[in-house]
């Protein structure tokens, strides 16, 4: 006691040598809980500091992770602003029959968008070479998007190929001899030709007409 007495009175000397000894026990008493109090709080905001900063850490560390790239954003920034309007062509629709193999078919369009066609679509991917019209045209009836092309440079070629693995649900993408033009976008009645690749205009295409046809296979 007499330890505890003398420290106290080095902090408070007036008022405590002021108090009775009883008082002075309880004088004890309350500064210990003030300075366990004290305490207590001091251990809490560190507590909540050290709380803060993990939070803070998380969140600095998911936005690094979701922070989308300078090119992607150009990117989809150019998709948004370019616009179809004048660029897309449609069609009647000529049926949905399906034929053999070894069946003639003559289609209103070229390529064609709609019409008879064999009953077994073509796989969703990249051809190196050309594919049966009848083929693709099923595949547009299953929603997807055919991207033909001929007489076009390696690096558009390119180009085309890698929007094709980057929609690999949903287009096929292959040369097409007969094309009146450079690079031709086909959907379900309806087409885009262009004379030279446009990735940004070729994307706005797949996402504005994709599964707009009577099966909705494509992803």
């Amino acid at each position: 006691m007499q330890e505890k007495e003398e420290i106290i009175n080095m902090d408070y000397p007036e008022e405590w040598n002021a108090l009775p000894k009883r008082e002075r026990k309880g004088k004890i008493k309350e500064l210990r809980w003030e300075r366990e109090q004290k305490a207590d709080t001091l251990k809490k905001i560190r507590n909540w500091g050290l709380t803060g900063i993990i939070i803070v850490l998380i969140i600095v560390g998911f936005i690094a992770l979701t922070k989308k790239s300078p090119e992607q954003i150009a990117f989809e920034q150019e998709v948004k602003a370019v616009y179809l309007e004048g660029k897309v062509e449609g069609f009647s629709i000529e049926g949905s029959d399906h034929v053999s193999a070894g069946t003639s078919v003559e289609y209103q369009t070229n390529p064609p968008t709609s019409g008879s066609h064999l009953g077994e679509a073509k796989n969703w991917g990249v051809y190196s070479k050309e594919i049966d019209d009848k083929a693709g045209v099923h595949n547009l009836e299953h929603g997807g998007i055919w991207i033909s092309y001929k007489n076009i440079p390696e690096d558009e070629i390119n180009v085309l190929e890698e929007l094709g693995k980057q929609n690999s649900q949903s287009t096929v993408v292959s040369p097409r001899s007969g094309n009146d033009n450079k690079i031709v976008v086909a959907s379900w009645g309806k087409m885009m030709k262009l004379e030279t690749v446009n990735k940004a205009l070729i994307q706005k295409y797949i996402n504005t007409y994709k599964n707009q046809s009577p099966e909705k296979l494509a992803r």
